[in-house]
């Protein structure tokens, strides 16, 4: 009998700095700290990397798929024989609107999912992949302070019957 796994397990600092194509171990934690990814017994779990990055909870055939390092503009531009530049201007302006969108973690580099730029490659039909609700990413605002309004001159009938009600109990 086949054993179901129900987590995709948990990524290192340094892990993380390849799968984020981070110049040093500790740009990757820098990073992870200012996007509010929590480590757990010094690792950082899949589902957390992957919803800091926009995504809902994947299904489990897609996690060895999505635990791909990302790709960057030199990488594109290798595999499709162009030069670095053509591989930014395609974060930029898709030129074919099958070519996958880029991942909104950080403005440079420009970062792919390695798996849909392969299918893309290949012919075959890049992987959607759900995204997060966006109701959830929100950080709320904060409750504004209630102010006093200041006493009035004029006679209110409310405010004396409000103020009656206070004292009695």
């Amino acid at each position: 009998m086949k054993k179901v796994k129900d987590d995709p397990g948990s990524v290192t600092t340094k892990e993380l700095a390849e799968y984020w194509r981070m110049p040093s171990v500790r740009a990757a934690r820098e990073l992870a700290l200012a996007l509010g990814l929590r480590r757990i017994n010094g690792k950082f779990p899949w589902y957390s990397v992957w919803a800091i990055e926009g995504l809902a909870p994947p299904p489990s055939y897609r996690w060895e798929e999505l635990k791909l390092p990302h790709s960057t503009a030199g990488d594109v531009a290798e595999a499709l024989g162009e030069t670095i530049r053509s591989g930014r201007r395609r974060g930029v302006s898709k030129p074919d609107p099958s070519f996958p969108d880029p991942i909104p973690l950080r403005k440079k580099p420009i970062l792919w999912r390695t798996a849909q730029l392969r299918a893309w490659q290949a012919g075959l039909p890049v992987p959607n992949y759900r995204v997060a609700s966006t109701a959830a990413r929100r950080t709320p605002k904060p409750l504004a302070n209630r102010t006093q309004e200041p006493p009035s001159n004029t006679y209110n009938p409310f405010a004396e019957a409000r103020s009656a009600a206070t004292r009695n109990g």
